[in-house]
């Protein structure tokens, strides 16, 4: 009795590591990189580079939030240029079905896009976002709303 006991203790973690193990594989493997393209837009006042910008990316599995847009080496968001952001680690959402950029506390400046672009390392054809609304986002909200959703085959959808 004390050996069965012995044994199904010994299998018992023999079973958890082999769990533990897979859930890191699973983990590892799920794990991957998205990239995003910012277009600044060229109308006055359209660049920032204080604007603590992150993005919600959603999909049929789910969504992510990126980490914050800024590339300490360089001026981001100049007026009429494109910015280009790689964030790894994220989990795959499978296809880029929508998008939230959004500015979080901190930042005290306007920044309006003309369109940003979002791929993955699972779904590499980029999708695709204009910013039509003529509307720009910032921390004051007698400047702009702090966020706006952008979907695929649909105008945004921007919260005030």
């Amino acid at each position: 009795e004390w050996y069965q006991r012995r044994v199904r203790g010994f299998f018992g973690f023999v079973v958890t590591m082999k769990f533990l193990l897979l859930s890191m594989f699973f983990a590892a493997t799920s794990a991957i990189k998205y990239t995003v393209v910012t277009k600044t837009s060229n109308v006055k006042d359209a660049d920032t580079d204080n604007i603590y910008l992150r993005i919600k990316i959603e999909g049929p599995l789910g969504s992510v939030t990126t980490g914050y847009f800024d590339d300490p080496n360089r001026d981001d968001f100049k007026k009429g240029a494109t910015d280009k952001f790689e964030f790894s680690g994220l989990k795959d959402v499978g296809e880029i079905l929508c998008i939230t950029p959004f500015v979080g506390n901190g930042g005290h400046d306007w920044w309006h896009f003309t369109s940003i672009w979002v791929w993955s390392e699972t779904h590499s054809m980029p999708m695709i976002f204009e910013n039509k609304s003529g509307k720009g986002l910032s921390s004051d909200s007698s400047e702009g709303p702090r966020s706006m959703k952008f979907c695929i085959g649909h105008p945004d959808i921007s919260k005030e």
